[in-house]
């Protein structure tokens, strides 16, 4: 799978969750896939944008897609 791909496997499955953890954005894409560099680089290319949130004692981190679609199907 190219990089395209593990962002289009990204935003779909943040409209499911919007708060997912590394562990799930890992086992979405693959295990050799550094989580922090792909939702930089989609912040970048600006398909999400995230919002930290402190509740409590943490910080929660939600994503919010800007675009849905990547490619053409």
């Amino acid at each position: 799978m190219t990089l395209t791909h593990y962002k289009q496997k990204v935003l779909d499955m943040i409209q499911i969750d919007s708060d997912p953890n590394d562990r799930h954005i890992k086992q979405w894409t693959s295990k050799d896939v550094q989580v922090k560099r792909l939702l930089r680089d989609m912040v970048r290319d600006q398909l999400i944008k995230i919002e930290y949130i402190k509740q409590g004692g943490t910080t929660k981190r939600y994503i919010t897609p800007i675009i849905t679609q990547i490619y053409e199907t």
